[in-house]
C-alpha cells in the first residue's frame, strides 16, 4: 500500500462532485461531459475516459471538465495526463481546494511528492480543512518527511477530533511510519475512522493491508492464519462498498501472489485487468498476473500477460523472456524453449547471470531440439556452476558418452558421484567403466566395474562387461568364471528378464571363446542350456547348428539350421550352410 492511493477512499466525494458538476450548465460539451460524470458516478472509468476526451475538445477551458479529466486519468493510472489537466486547472484556479487536492494527489502518485506538499501547505495555510491535512500527510510521507507528516496529523486530530479523515490520516501515518511501521496503532486508527463512518472504503482498505502485514511477520501460525482471515474480511468489505475499486483488486491479487495462492491471485488480478485494461492502470499487474499463471503452468495465459508487462516495463523483458522459455520447457515444447532461451542470449543476456536451473533447461532443450553441439557448451557451464542437479548431470554424462567424449563424460560422472548419492551410483560406475573401456584403459575399466558390482553384485550386464574386460587383458579364466556366474543366475526360476538377457549374452560370449578352439561339445551343451532360458533366440540356435556341424552330426546340424530360419528367415549363414550340407 502507498499512501498516495487516497483517491480510492474518496469515491463518495467523487460521486458528490459529479452531482455538483452535473448541476452546472454548459452550452458546449454538455452531452459528453454529462456522460463522463455519469460513468464516474458508477466507477466506470473506461467509459468515462471515452467521453471526457470529446468533452475536452469541445470545452478545453471549462474548469469542471478539466477537474473531471484529472480524476478520470488519475483513476486509470495515466498520471502524465492527470497532471497535465490538474496543472492547467491549478493555473486557472489555485484557490479551489478540490482542484488543488486532486492535482496534488496526481503529483504524489507520480513521485513528485515534494511539489505536492508545497502546494498543499499553501492551501492548508489559506483554507484549513481536515481533507487537505489528510492529503498533506500523504504527500509528506511519500516525500519521506515523516516528522512533518506526524505533526500535521497530530494537529488535525486536535482540530478535527470527530472527523474520520483525521483517524484515516493517522492510520496511514503509522502504516508507513519510518524506520519501522507501527501496525497496531495503524489498526486502531483505521478502526476509529470506521466507527465514525463505516462506509469509508480507504479505512477498510488500510485494515486489510495491516492485517496482511501483521500475518506475515507473525511466528505463531495459528495467530497468523487468524490475521490473514481478518484481512480477507476487510477485502470483502471493500468489495461490498465499492465493487469496481480497481486498486483493491490489484492489492488483493498482489497479496495472494506473494502468499503463493496463485489461483486466487489470478482471479483478483484478472478482475483488475478487466477494470484496467493494458495501457491503463498499473503495468506491474500484468507481471503478477503472468507470473501467477506461470506458477499454475498455464503457459499460454502466462505468455499474454508477461509479454504485456515486458512491453510496458523494459526492465522486465529479460525476466519475462526467461520465464516463457522455462514455461515452454516445462510444457515439453523443446524447440520453442531452446528458441526462447536463444532469444534471451541474443538480446545481450549473459547466461552467467541466469539461475542455474535456466542454464540446465537451456542445455536440455537444445539436446531435445537436436542441437547437441550447442547443448554441450551450455551444459558444461551449468555443470560447473551447479553440479548438484543430479538428474541433469546424469543425462549430460550420457550425452557426452554418446558423442564419444569419454574422458569428459567421466569427469561429469565423477562430479555427480561427489554431489549426489542415490540409486544411480552403481550404474554410473558401470558407465564410467564403459568409457574407460572405449579408451582402452582396461585396468581403470576393471576397477570401475568392480565398484559397480560392489553396489549391485548380481547385475548381469556389469558382470558381462567385466568379463569382457578380463578377456581383453588375456585373463580367460577370470572371464569364464564371470560368464558362468551370469549364466547360472539366468537359469534360476526367479530370474528377471534382465538376468535372462544377460545370461544369453554370456552364453554367446563363451561360445565365441570355444568357437576359436573348436570345443564343439561345450558349445552344444551350453546352447541347450541357453534354449532353456530363451528357446526363440536365433543366435543360440545358430551356434548349436554350427557346433553340430563341427562335430559331423549332419542330421542335427540341418535340423537347427532350419530352426534358425523359422525365427530369422533371411539368415544368410543358415541358408548357405544348409545348401553346403545338402539338407
Amino acid at each position: 500500500m502507498t499512501i498516495s492511493e487516497l483517491h480510492d477512499m474518496k469515491r463518495l466525494i467523487v460521486v458528490c462532485c459529479c452531482l455538483i458538476l452535473a448541476s452546472a450548465t454548459h452550452a458546449i460539451g454538455q452531452s459528453h461531459a454529462s456522460k463522463a460524470k455519469e460513468a464516474v458516478g458508477v466507477s466506470d472509468y473506461l467509459e468515462a475516459v471515452n467521453h471526457i476526451r470529446s468533452a475536452i475538445k469541445e470545452s478545453p477551458k471549462d474548469e469542471d471538465v478539466l477537474a473531471l479529466a484529472t480524476k478520470i486519468y488519475f483513476e486509470l493510472e495515466l498520471l502524465d495526463s492527470a497532471i497535465h489537466y490538474g496543472s492547467r486547472l491549478y493555473d486557472m484556479d489555485d484557490e479551489n481546494e478540490e482542484f488543488v487536492r486532486d492535482y496534488a494527489l496526481a503529483l504524489t502518485r507520480n513521485g513528485q511528492a515534494v511539489q505536492a506538499a508545497q502546494i498543499l501547505r499553501k492551501q492548508e495555510k489559506e483554507q484549513p480543512s481536515v481533507e487537505t491535512s489528510l492529503y498533506l500527510v500523504n504527500a509528506l510521507l511519500e516525500a519521506d518527511s515523516v516528522q512533518a507528516a506526524e505533526l500535521v496529523a497530530a494537529t488535525a486530530k486536535k482540530k478535527y477530533p470527530e472527523s474520520p479523515d483525521t483517524y484515516l490520516s493517522l492510520g496511514l501515518l503509522y502504516f508507513n511510519y519510518k524506520p519501522q511501521p507501527v501496525y497496531e496503532l495503524a489498526v486502531q486508527n483505521f478502526e476509529k475512522a470506521i466507527q465514525l463512518d463505516e462506509n469509508i472504503v480507504r479505512a477498510h482498505f488500510g485494515l486489510a493491508e495491516c492485517y496482511w502485514k501483521m500475518a506475515n511477520r507473525e511466528s505463531d501460525n495459528e495467530l497468523a492464519q487468524e490475521l490473514f482471515k481478518r484481512s480477507l474480511v476487510e477485502w470483502n468489505s471493500v468489495g461490498r462498498l465499492d465493487p469496481r475499486n480497481a486498486r483493491a483488486w490489484f492489492e488483493q491479487g498482489k497479496i495472494y501472489y506473494l502468499a503463493g495462492k496463485y489461483l486466487d491471485a489470478v482471479k483478483a488480478l484478472q478482475r483488475y485487468r478487466e477494470l484496467r485494461p493494458v495501457g491503463t492502470g498499473l503495468p506491474i499487474a500484468s507481471w503478477y498476473l503472468g507470473k501467477s499463471y506461470y506458477e499454475l503452468q498455464a503457459c499460454d495465459s502466462a505468455k499474454t500477460h508477461l509479454d504485456n508487462a515486458a512491453a510496458e516495463i523494459d526492465s522486465l523483458k529479460p525476466q519475462a523472456t526467461l520465464m516463457m522459455a522455462r514455461c515452454s520447457f516445462l510444457s515439453r515444447n523443446w524447440a520453442e524453449a531452446a528458441q526462447k532461451y536463444q532469444t534471451a542470449v541474443q538480446s545481450g543476456q549473459n547466461t552467467r547471470a541466469w539461475e542455474t536451473t535456466d542454464v540446465w533447461y537451456f542445455g536440455a532443450a537444445l539436446v531435445l531440439a537436436g542441437d547437441t553441439a550447442r547443448a554441450i557448451a551450455v551444459m558444461t557451464e551449468a555443470a560447473e556452476r551447479d553440479p548438484k542437479q543430479c538428474s541433469f548431470m546424469f543425462r549430460f554424462g550420457l550425452l557426452l558418452q554418446q558423442k564419444q567424449m569419454s574422458a569428459t563424460s567421466n569427469r561429469i560422472f565423477r562430479a555427480r558421484l561427489e554431489n549426489c548419492q542415490d540409486s544411480l551410483d552403481g550404474r554410473i560406475h558401470m558407465l564410467m567403466g564403459n568409457n574407460f573401456f572405449a579408451d582402452s584403459l582396461v585396468d581403470s575399466a576393471v576397477a570401475a566395474y568392480q565398484r559397480s558390482l560392489a553396489i549391485d553384485p548380481n547385475n548381469g550386464y556389469v558382470q558381462t562387461r567385466l568379463a569382457e574386460t578380463y578377456e581383453v587383458k588375456g585373463d580367460a579364466a577370470q572371464a569364464r568364471a564371470l560368464y558362468g556366474q551370469v549364466i547360472a543366475n539366468g537359469e534360476l526360476p526367479e530370474a528377471s528378464a534382465d538376468a535372462k538377457r544377460a545370461a544369453i549374452s554370456a552364453i554367446l560370449k563363451v561360445n565365441a571363446m570355444d568357437f576359436d578352439t573348436k570345443d564343439w561339445p561345450a558349445v552344444v551343451e551350453r546352447c541347450k542350456r541357453g534354449l532353456q532360458i530363451d528357446d526363440q533366440n536365433r543366435f543360440v540356435r545358430l551356434y548349436l547348428a554350427i557346433a553340430y556341424q563341427g562335430q559331423g552330426d549332419t542330421e542335427n546340424a540341418c535340423k537347427w539350421y532350419r530352426q534358425v530360419l523359422k525365427v530369422d528367415p533371411e539368415n544368410a549363414t543358415a541358408k548357405k550352410n544348409l545348401a553346403a550340407l545338402g539338407c
